[in-house]
């Protein structure tokens, strides 16, 4: 499914004959067939891809005083079956990803989420309890919002399906914006830009009842699994690739998919991962260029890679699309406001993705899969004689000793008052701090992977807000392959991506394993030039961002500041555009 929206009254009495009709009408902007069901105390809407998905069979799934919504996609599911019926597994091998979650429900109740993988965001009611489950995936790659007004409650993958709900007013969450402007996305994890609509955050199910408060329980937890130690160095290579095959594998299911490719490690391994784990499936590449703006070698090195692989590959330039042309268009606006300067250049790929597939394959987030631990935490797994022994054959081997875990520099800078102070022009004051992940290995990977950018990466890539029928999966943040790289020896497989490298040395070009870390250099430079010159610069500012911000200071900021200011100050003309459309009547 590419969004869904469910209506419940928790009290059963009949929802209003036009409740489906409403709860469609915000799935009219993407693309695929809007499927509708109403039955007494239940209504749900749903926008399928015209290309039918395996994983979409059965919804809504009904199944006596039960039902099934949502957007989901399980995956080990062996794994699953055996554990909903033991000794007889086979028994559920036809049986659908919503039926296995009805299964789950009715074995583990409230905590069936404990015992899924995969992408999801879905609604279990179970009318003779009077309870209703929702749980949103590990890392949250699916959306789930929701609202109650009363006895009725509403779910849904954006903020708009929720507003569907009869009394949920359209009351700012003053707050919020006060963090998106100033952050570029909402801190407190329940948190939306409207008052009256929550998100269920990542890794957690919420639970409903009639004459009970809400119950928000976290039904995961990054892996601290035991030392995976291997006697051959080859091992390790292996055993990843065992995990990522897998992992891929299991997004296969639905048939092809686009990996969005450039000449990196990351994107280039799950292309190389998809054609081994699924050699029939059908598999395209798409690749980004900015020829002027930012020129890099990505065009040739993702062409090598493509042929090497034998896989079809598209080019999508980019560079002509302006930044915040989008905001002509203010019926076309994200459900809340989002920081991307780029969505119409994103609506772009993600259009030409979906002509390839129905799925896109995004290589974020590598960097922190294998993101290196501190010296400190090396000695939380291994004895110190283990470590020295690692770092002395890394110095041999690679010249240089292994990161240490210091940025002496970073520290240096933010003591003598050097770092940049970023969107200090936000006058309201600062949003709560949700808490960050704490782990005892790997502290900072978990720091970054439960970081609120995800939300706001997450929801910019759902279909309701880029209109396109393709959904987009990040293999590498998998509970599995966390799990296999949490575990590894940190010296030399995380540094500088040393397993990657391994695991797909007889697979990608020289040029591509060779290649380190490349930021686009002056590409943000240009993109700042690119705009002003196109004399948007002067773009007005309303009142309507006035309560949070010094609309003065912002425009000398567009006008004259340094890029990364300006990147900052965008954010106030795509806040002061949401609330120009919210001012708009809705139908």
């Amino acid at each position: 499914m590419l969004g869904f929206g469910a209506l419940v009254d928790l009290s059963l009495a009949p929802l209003a004959p036009d409740a489906a009709d409403r709860l469609a009408r915000p799935l009219a902007g993407i693309a695929g067939a809007v499927i509708t069901r109403h039955a007494g105390d239940m209504c749900v809407a749903q926008a399928a891809d015209a290309r039918p998905q395996p994983y979409d069979d059965d919804l809504p799934y009904r199944d006596a005083d039960l039902v099934v919504a949502g957007v989901l996609r399980l995956d080990a599911q062996a794994r699953l079956r055996d554990a909903l019926a033991p000794g007889a597994p086979d028994a559920l091998a036809g049986a659908s990803d919503a039926r296995l979650v009805a299964l789950a429900f009715r074995r583990w109740h409230d905590r069936l989420a404990e015992h899924l993988l995969g992408d999801y965001a879905f609604v279990v009611w179970h009318r003779a309890s009077g309870q209703l489950v929702a749980a949103r995936d590990p890392l949250g790659n699916r959306q789930l919002f929701w609202a109650r007004s009363g006895s009725l409650v509403a779910f849904g993958s954006s903020v708009e399906l929720v507003r569907a709900l009869p009394g949920v007013a359209g009351a700012l969450d003053e707050v919020s914006i006060a963090s998106i402007l100033r952050e570029g996305w909402i801190e407190r994890a329940e948190g939306t830009a409207l008052r009256d609509v929550h998100r269920v955050p990542a890794a957690h199910t919420l639970c409903l009842a009639r004459d009970a408060a809400p119950v928000l329980r976290r039904h995961w937890e990054f892996p601290d699994p035991p030392p995976l130690r291997f006697a051959r160095e080859d091992d390790y290579a292996l055993r990843f690739n065992e995990v990522l095959d897998e992992v891929v594998a299991d997004r296969l299911r639905g048939g092809g998919a686009t990996v969005l490719l450039s000449g990196g490690m990351d994107s280039s391994s799950l292309a190389v991962a998809a054609r081994r784990a699924a050699p029939e499936s059908p598999l395209c590449a798409l690749t980004m260029v900015n020829p002027t703006l930012a020129p890099s070698d990505d065009d040739h090195l993702s062409h090598e890679i493509a042929r090497r692989l034998g896989i079809e590959r598209e080019t999508c330039d980019l560079e002509h699309v302006i930044p915040l042309s989008y905001l002509q268009d203010l019926p076309s606006l994200p459900a809340q406001p989002l920081d991307e300067p780029d969505l119409a250049a994103l609506r772009l790929q993600t259009a030409a993705a979906a002509r390839q597939a129905p799925l896109a394959f995004f290589g974020e987030d590598g960097d922190m899969l294998l993101h290196a631990p501190t010296l400190l935490g090396q000695l939380r797994t291994q004895s110190p004689v283990e470590v020295a022994r690692a770092w002395l054959a890394y110095r041999r081997r690679a010249g240089h000793w292994p990161w240490i875990g210091l940025d002496w520099r970073r520290r240096l800078r933010r003591r003598s008052g050097d770092a940049p102070v970023r969107a200090w022009w936000v006058s309201s004051p600062a949003d709560e701090r949700r808490p960050r992940g704490a782990h005892r290995v790997r502290p900072q990977a978990v720091r970054a992977l439960t970081s609120p950018q995800w939300d706001a990466l997450f929801e910019t890539l759902e279909p309701a807000t880029t209109r396109s029928a393709v959904l987009y999966t990040f293999p590498f943040t998998d509970p599995r392959l966390l799990e296999v790289a949490f575990a590894i020896p940190p010296v030399p497989w995380c540094q500088e991506k040393t397993l990657l490298r391994r695991a797909m040395r007889d697979a990608l070009p020289p040029a591509v394993l060779a290649r380190p870390k490349t930021p686009q250099a002056g590409f943000l430079e240009a993109r700042v030039a690119q705009w002003r010159a196109a004399g948007l610069a002067d773009t007005p500012i309303s009142p309507r961002v006035a309560p949070w911000v010094d609309v003065d200071a912002v425009r000398r900021v567009l006008r004259e500041g340094a890029p990364y200011d300006v990147l900052d100050a965008w954010r106030v003309l795509q806040v002061d555009a949401w609330l120009a459309r919210e001012e708009t009547p809705r139908a």
